[in-house]
């Protein structure tokens, strides 16, 4: 079990130059392997996830423990955060964005999580095949779109994958078996792409595309222009509008609004603010517009939405 920050060393790798800024490359992320075990159970800790898309060969499972922001699986986003549990399938992009507040350096916020590494072939090549692993072997199928847990299984597969922190050997092998058990049978779990990922993605086209996240997770409260995100990306408005949609499989003004909605979301339940300033700060410049995407997206008005999830707040 390694600590990501030495992962991260690796990642510097990828750093390219041009115009005069560093960006990451959006490439294939290589999980180092961990001596005498199957599989990896790594710790990332620090003040930030690794911000950057990326894929690998090996599924994915994660418990996240500290840290908010928004996930990027697929083609899907949504914030994330404490409690989460995600399985993300083999090649499919992915990153976890978190809010701004963790690159101020404020030295009291800082994030941790506990992820599971294998490959389809770690066990041998058959061991998905047998009739007691069709459950499973149809899971890690339906990874391939990224899948999320909830209520009671979430709460199981959480605290069997902390357990695996201080597991090793056959109790190590049993406990991933167990949550993979409990994924596959749950009634608890829903899919996430729309896309499905089998085949790695081409490096430019996740570049483009993790520059396009990058501008829009740091940028979507405030008013972009088609213009605006066509030049973030090289493009004309025409050709982005197309690459958009078949990338994510939503519009620009559909992906940016839902982003601004999980925001508000967060805002709302966690607040007594009023709901216009809520709406102005996640982006919106109109009260009746920013009421009806947040209905389409939650299915809730922001006044129910605030009854149903609101914390109680002194």
């Amino acid at each position: 079990m390694i600590n990501v920050r030495m992962i991260l060393k690796r990642c510097s790798l990828f750093l390219f130059y041009k115009k005069g800024n560093y960006r990451m490359k959006a490439v294939r992320f290589v999980i180092p392997k961990t001596g005498g075990n199957s599989f990896r159970v790594q710790l990332d800790d620090g003040p930030h996830f690794y911000d950057t898309i990326h894929y690998h060969p090996e599924h994915q499972i994660t418990f996240i423990i500290k840290g908010e922001g928004t996930s990027f699986i697929g083609n899907h986003v949504e914030r994330f955060v404490p409690g989460d549990v995600y399985l993300i399938g083999k090649n499919v992009p992915h990153v976890s964005k978190c809010d701004g507040v963790y690159y101020q350096g404020d030295l009291d916020l800082d994030v941790f999580s506990i992820s599971l590494f294998f490959k389809d072939e770690t066990f041998g090549s058959q061991f998905f095949e047998i009739p007691e692993m069709a459950h499973i072997k149809r899971l890690l199928e339906q990874a391939s779109m990224g899948v999320k847990v909830f209520g009671d299984d979430r709460e199981q597969i959480a605290k069997l994958i902390e357990a695996s922190r201080e597991q090793d050997g056959f109790q190590r092998f049993q406990n991933l078996m167990s949550i993979l058990n409990i994924f596959a049978k749950s009634e608890n779990t829903k899919t996430l792409s729309s896309v499905r990922y089998i085949t790695p993605s081409k490096e430019a086209d996740n570049e483009r595309i993790n520059v396009i996240f990058n501008f829009l997770s740091t940028n979507f409260k405030s008013d972009i222009s088609l213009d605006q995100i066509s030049s973030i990306a090289s493009m004309t408005p025409n050709a982005f509008c197309r690459y958009f949609k078949q990338r994510t499989g939503k519009s620009y003004s559909v992906f940016l609004n839902e982003m601004r909605v999980e925001y508000a979301g967060k805002q709302i339940a966690g607040s007594h603010h009023s709901f216009g300033n809520i709406a102005v700060e996640s982006g919106f410049n109109s009260i009746s517009y920013f009421n009806r995407q947040f209905k389409r997206v939650t299915g809730l008005s922001p006044l129910q939405y605030r009854k149903k999830f609101g914390q109680h707040i002194g």
